[in-house]
Formats: C-alpha cells, structure tokens, sequence
C-alpha cells in the first residue's frame, strides 16, 4: 500500500488505464482520473453496479461539454469487440518525439483525453466535493422532513422502485 499521493503520481506514468469489464475499479479509477490518465470502461451487465461503476465514476470527471460526450463514446465501450477497438486504436495514435528543444513531447487523442481531464478536475462534478456535501445534506433535510410528515421509509422505497 502505497501513500495517497505516491498512488497518484504512479497513476500519471499509464497512457491510458484498462479497466476490468467484470467488476470496474471504484477508487482507483477516480485516482487515476484526478491524475489526469484516460481511462477506458466496459459496463459489461446493466444489472451489476460494480461493472458499471467506473463508466460512472468517468462521467463526471469529463466536462459537461462536446468535448466531454465525444470523450464519453470513446472511453465507455458498448461490447468486448468496442473495448478492444478503442484500445487499439488509442495506443496505436499515441506518437512520442522530440520537440524542437530536445523535450519528449507526445501526440494524438490520448494526450487531448488526458489534458482534457487534467485541466478539468477542479471544475468537475466528481471532484466538485461542496456540490456532493451540499447535496448530500439535502437528501439529510429531504429524508428528515418525509419522516416528520410520516412518509416512512416503505413510502420512500416504493418510489425509487419504480
């Protein structure tokens, strides 16, 4: 186990993170993003919250833009064969050279997807952690009020599963 920000900085070295279709990563795909690296998802069963966690977690790192659908499509894949093509075709536009002052310097949609996260996760909802206290605490306020009018939990749940 490593510190928090070393685990981060690790995270920086991936051109792009793969994650499992079977059961995605949860924490680790939001550390990946806050450290800027694309990641690409495959919620492979609609039924099973933890295959489709990290589509999720994706989604509010990306803006709430063009850019950020256009990202979307690219980096949450519909099937096997959609997840391997993204992959193949990600790793296969990532060009590494030298730029004129002799600096590594890469090109190609990994490195857009990746400036694109980094310079976006203080402005995005995942990261936004006021707007989820914040909505956190109205949920609180909401659940508190429906029990002081006597709507129990039974009235709550009903709802929810419809």
């Amino acid at each position: 186990v490593a510190p928090k920000q070393l685990h981060i900085s690790r995270a920086r070295v991936c051109d792009l993170f793969l994650d499992t279709p079977e059961c995605n990563a949860h924490t680790t795909a939001a550390d990946v993003l806050w450290s800027g690296t694309p990641l690409l998802t495959l919620p492979r069963y609609e039924y099973k919250m933890c295959s489709r966690m990290a589509a999720s977690i994706l989604k509010g790192a990306l803006p709430k833009s063009q850019r950020g659908r256009q990202a979307e499509r690219e980096l949450v894949a519909a099937d096997e064969d959609g997840y391997e093509d993204a992959a193949v075709r990600l790793g296969r536009g990532l060009v590494y050279g030298e730029d004129g002052a002799g600096e590594g310097r890469g090109e190609g949609r990994l490195v857009e997807l990746r400036r694109m996260l980094f310079e976006g996760r203080w402005s995005s909802a995942l990261f936004d952690t006021a707007r989820w206290v914040r909505d956190l605490e109205d949920a609180y306020e909401e659940a508190w009020a429906r029990w002081v009018r006597g709507e129990g939990g039974d009235i709550w749940l009903e709802e929810i599963g419809k």
